[in-house]
């Protein structure tokens, strides 16, 4: 037996043994772990249905009709007659001018060079034209100046026009001898327009020679056989 108030240590241990929970019945007492929820799936919607739009149909390319030629703007065949002169005109080009077109040339570029050189010598001796027209000028009241500048003047304008119809005559006849309709017709306008002046105005051996050279010229340019070299006028 034991006195009050001293105790067994035995019997300390033991109850302090009591008092200690034992570690596996702490574990079966504790709770259980909460798991977490698992999160809520979005719920998924479903798209609306929309009806397909009809699609649209592809335009027709437009077609422009061609306009109606009408029977007046229908083109005409060439009669045998305009194929015929067609085809003389294309063979003017291969084939030489005709010996009376380029002899033509030859009398036209002589006849203004008559002239030219006919002018020439009278500037050379001026002071004797000027003298004879003094003399032949004493009772029309002109003094001698006067008389000496109107000379002057007339030789220098007439040298001048002989020198430009010299030069478009040999243009002219030239281009006429290639066949050029227009040509024909200038070097003819040149032609006649120095025929009348030496025969009408000047009426001097040089000037009158000029202008025969010059109708011999014309004659030859006209001829029948220079004129078939030339297209027809609406082929030109």
């Amino acid at each position: 037996m034991t006195k009050p108030g001293n105790s067994d240590p035995a019997d300390g241990r033991e109850d302090a043994d009591k008092a200690v929970p034992d570690e596996d019945s702490t574990s079966s007492l504790a709770p259980d772990p909460v798991e977490p929820e698992p999160a809520a799936e979005p719920e998924k919607t479903e798209p609306e249905k929309t009806e397909p739009k009809p699609k649209a149909k592809p335009a027709k390319p437009r077609t422009e009709k061609a306009p109606r030629i009408r029977a007046d703007d229908e083109p005409v065949m060439p009669t045998a007659r305009e194929a015929a002169l067609r085809a003389q005109a294309k063979r003017r080009f291969e084939e030489p001018p005709p010996r009376t077109l380029r002899i033509s040339f030859y009398f036209f570029v002589v006849a203004g060079l008559i002239w030219l050189a006919s002018m020439v010598i009278s500037l050379i001796y001026k002071q004797d034209i000027i003298d004879a027209q003094i003399e032949a000028s004493r009772d029309t009241g002109l003094s001698p100046d006067q008389i000496a500048n109107g000379v002057t003047q007339i030789l220098w304008i007439v040298t001048i026009a002989a020198l430009t119809f010299t030069v478009f005559l040999g243009l002219f006849g030239y281009k006429a001898t290639e066949g050029t309709r227009r040509a024909r017709t200038l070097v003819t306008i040149f032609g006649t327009v120095l025929v009348l002046f030496h025969l009408l105005l000047n009426g001097t051996p040089p000037g009158m020679l000029s202008a025969m050279f010059c109708l011999v010229g014309l004659a030859l340019l006209w001829s029948p056989s220079a004129r078939k070299y030339f297209p027809p006028r609406e082929l030109r």
